[in-house]
């Protein structure tokens, strides 16, 4: 009976055009219009960015964009160094460059002293202008853009890394050497003498091979800065993004000095490692 009086409610609902009445009031989903959003379809929703759902939130349709209404812009994430590392690089190079300084005016005034003497100031000052030199490229790294450069920095980095670097090993690598072969004249009971030409030669043959790879490098394939997205939304827009420098032929080069350096500081603990048994104050004396 119940069945029956079911289906004559339905029959007299469709006959009488009500079912569709009933189905949109219970079971439709009345979504706001364009532009709008709320329970009542009284807030905005930005019609190009975002449209509301059945429960009147605007939903935005890309991450690019958030708010209640889909009207403010996410910004790119530049993956940038942030600025206390920044001012912490200046600071570094700062009290290293201080550092340097006072151990070259320290060292040009005692340069009568026995004690200095006895080391060479000349080699002491060498020291310290490649220690300068090589801290000096942590000042390009910290250059960065927020787009696709130029960044000079890029350029000078290599220059003064591979430049400082020589300057310092190679003026250790000379001295150790001068060592090895006034020890092994006095073995063979012969005189020798090595002046500071023949130093600064050495010093400037290893420090010129550096220079030659560096400047191959820089006309062929120079270190450029690149950005590269990292995500975007479903419209291809950025949502992230790096920066660096790279380059071409970067691995080459990169192998190629890296390799030499390595032969250099074989060639130094070699050397260390056959005057082991001189006395420090001997090896200083030989020289002064």
């Amino acid at each position: 009976e119940k069945s029956l009086l079911l289906k004559k409610w339905m029959y007299t609902s469709v006959s009488n055009a009500t079912l569709d009445d009933l189905s949109y009031k219970y079971f439709d989903v009345k979504m706001c219009p364009l532009g709008l959003a709320g329970l009542n379809c009284d807030k905005n929703c930005d019609p190009r960015r975002g449209t509301s759902d059945r429960d009147g939130k605007c939903i935005c349709q890309s991450s690019k964009w958030t708010g209640e209404d889909c009207s403010i812009e996410v910004e790119e994430d530049l993956k940038l160094y942030p600025d206390w590392e920044v001012y912490l690089a200046y600071g570094l190079f700062a009290i290293n460059t201080l550092a340097c300084l006072l151990c070259f005016v320290w060292v040009h005034l005692k340069r009568e002293t026995r004690l200095v003497k006895m080391w060479q100031p000349f080699f002491l000052k060498f020291i310290l202008l490649g220690c300068f030199v090589s801290s000096a490229s942590i000042i390009p790294t910290t250059q960065q853009s927020e787009g696709y450069g130029p960044v000079h920095g890029c350029l000078v980095f290599p220059w003064l890394y591979c430049i400082g670097f020589s300057i310092t090993l190679g003026t250790l690598l000379s001295k150790i050497f001068r060592v090895y072969r006034l020890f092994q004249a006095a073995s063979r009971a012969q005189r020798v003498m090595i002046t500071a030409r023949e130093t600064l030669l050495m010093i400037f043959g290893i420090t010129i091979v550096d220079v030659v790879v560096i400047a191959v490098w820089t006309g062929v394939a120079p270190l450029q800065w690149k950005r590269t997205i990292t995500s975007t939304d479903h419209f291809g827009q950025p949502l992230s993004s790096v920066g660096y420098c790279t380059s071409n032929y970067w691995k080459v080069f990169v192998t190629i000095i890296v390799t030499w350096h390595l032969v250099l500081m074989f060639m130094a603990s070699y050397l260390c490692y056959l005057t082991r048994n001189i006395s420090s104050q001997f090896a200083g004396e030989a020289f002064a």
